[in-house]
Formats: C-alpha cells, sequence, structure tokens
C-alpha cells in the first residue's frame, strides 16, 4: 500500500509538471524609446510588415531602427513642446521602403532595394497631452507613394523615407496644435 501512494504521488506529479511544460506562452516583445517629451511604444515589432535588417542581428537593427525614428521626432518635437507637455505613440506598424532581396551569394547579407513600388509607411496612435490633460489625440496611417519623385537631398542619415513621414506628419498635425 505505502508503495502504491509512492508511485501515485510520482505519477501525479509527473503528469501535472509536464502539462505544464508542454503549455508554452508567449508574452509579444514591445519596445519603449523616448526623447524628452516624446514616448513612443514600438508594438509587437515582430508583426510589423517590413522592418527587415539586411546586416547582423535583426534584434539590433529594431533596436537602432526604433531609436534613430525616436530621436528624429524628439530633436523636432523637443524644440516646440513646452516643459508640462508630453506626446506618446503607439506604433502598430512600420513598413520600411524598399525591399529586402537576396543576393544569391553576390555577398554576404541581402540587400535593401528602394523603389517607387516599395514606398514608406508607418501606423500609429498618438496622445498629445498639457499637464495631463488630453490636447490632440489620433489615429495615423502614414504613407507616402511619390517619396521618389522630386529633388532628393544627399544624406548619410538613416531611414530618411521614414523620417520624412515622421517629419512632415509633426509639422502638420502637432505644432499646429501647439498655437
Amino acid at each position: 500500500m505505502r508503495y502504491a501512494l509512492i508511485t501515485l504521488g510520482v505519477v501525479s506529479t509527473l503528469a501535472l509538471t509536464s502539462c505544464a511544460q508542454t503549455e508554452k506562452t508567449t508574452v509579444p516583445q514591445n519596445f519603449l524609446t523616448y526623447d524628452g517629451n516624446v514616448a513612443i511604444v514600438w508594438q509587437t515589432p515582430a508583426k510589423y510588415s517590413d522592418i527587415e535588417a539586411t546586416v547582423g542581428l535583426q534584434s539590433k537593427f529594431e533596436k537602432y531602427l526604433f531609436s534613430e525614428l525616436t530621436d528624429e521626432l524628439g530633436q523636432m518635437a523637443n524644440k516646440s513642446l513646452a516643459n508640462d507637455q508630453q506626446l506618446d505613440l503607439l506604433v502598430t506598424n512600420v513598413d520600411l521602403a524598399g525591399d529586402v532581396q537576396p543576393t544569391f551569394g553576390g555577398a554576404v547579407d541581402d540587400v535593401r532595394i528602394v523603389s517607387d513600388l516599395y514606398p514608406p509607411k508607418i501606423s500609429f496612435e498618438y496622445v498629445l497631452r498639457q499637464n495631463g490633460k488630453v490636447i490632440k489625440s489620433g489615429t495615423e496611417k502614414l504613407n507616402n507613394m511619390s517619396f521618389l519623385f522630386g529633388i532628393q537631398p544627399i544624406t548619410n542619415q538613416p531611414f530618411p523615407y521614414e523620417r520624412d513621414l515622421l517629419t512632415k506628419w509633426f509639422k502638420q498635425t502637432i505644432k499646429p496644435a501647439l498655437k
């Protein structure tokens, strides 16, 4: 009888622990970046349309992309926002300009081909607050179908088309609300 109880205890323990081990919960990973009065939550980047890295690790590329775009928006916003104002964004999708193509052995890494077939797109929700009170909020789906038309400035800044989307949005949407 004693061995039967021990066996029953061991079997039930194994059954319970194996059930617990087979159930895997995956928590979506969000990134938070901020610059002064600007805070951006990058919601579930694994589900974004196209933020594929062409060189290096995907996780490092994502952090680099997010910090660069936050810095761009932050530099502009911090010049316009008062100390008691806060701009929060929840980015739900990013589709970088161009498309990543394999080199089929011609090079170690893939290459991003920028053409007008693949315009930059960014989708997000935003809230502009002053002393905790909402001044302006909304949902945006930014894209620029004519991003390659006109005179293109020569720059060594990364993600110039995505930067341009955020800059134009800030000037057209947020700046007028600050007056």
